[in-house]
């Protein structure tokens, strides 16, 4: 289901870094300028696009509209090898290194900040199967406690909003916490609640079940 998710590389987008970082435009502003983080955000463009969309070919996730904190905190998740760096985490493996081109807390600010001011884009459907969100509203009770019954999402648990998430990313990150590819970095205390919580779920099926049910909190 997922091959075509892995034919993409990153060079043109380090390309891009070096370009950007180069230019000096990166210089001088303060912690969350907007306008310094558009600059920064052409790192991303390349894999999230200029719409903050995201691509599933380059195992990029819509970000566009995305708290402020939870971005900050996956920059810095990322920056620091506390995500990332499993070595069947293809998309981690990829972020890695782009986060390391966000030098300071003012860079990772500044990002986030943008991504955050970006309008968010409305998804397309891309998982083959059809998922019954009524079996899905049950297996979401245990989500509710941290992600919202609206997947709004609660800061002070870690959880970010799911409404409006891709289900290819969905359906990815689950599968990644199952398999314990992700969540598993030292650190990372909400990765570890959440590779308990998936445990819940008892296979695919019901993955994609759980998936239905938050495609209709956005409806």
């Amino acid at each position: 289901m997922f091959g075509k998710l892995f034919a993409h590389t990153t060079v043109r987008a380090l390309v891009a870094a070096t370009i950007v970082i180069a230019s000096g435009g990166i210089a001088n502003a303060e912690d969350g300028d907007l306008a310094r983080g558009e600059q920064l955000y052409a790192l991303c463009v390349k894999c999230h696009m200029a719409d903050g969309g995201g691509n599933s070919e380059a195992l990029a996730p819509a970000i566009a509209g995305m708290p402020v904190w939870y971005v900050e905190m996956q920059l810095k998740n990322f920056a620091s090898g506390i995500r990332g760096l499993h070595a069947k985490d293809t998309g981690g493996l990829r972020m890695y290194p782009m986060s390391q081109w966000l030098r300071t807390e003012a860079d990772q600010k500044a990002v986030a900040a943008y991504v955050a001011s970006m309008t968010p884009v409305e998804p397309e459907k891309e998982l083959e199967e059809e998922g019954d969100p009524a079996r899905g509203a049950g297996y979401y009770a245990v989500c509710s406690g941290c992600h919202g019954a609206a997947g709004e999402g609660n800061q002070g648990m870690g959880a970010p909003p799911l409404v409006g998430q891709s289900d290819w990313y969905l359906f990815s990150s689950i599968k990644k916490y199952r398999n314990k590819i992700r969540g598993s970095g030292t650190g990372d205390p909400y990765g570890v609640a959440m590779q308990g919580m998936v445990g819940t779920l008892a296979d695919e099926a019901a993955i994609v079940d759980v998936i239905a049910h938050i495609e209709t909190l956005s409806q």
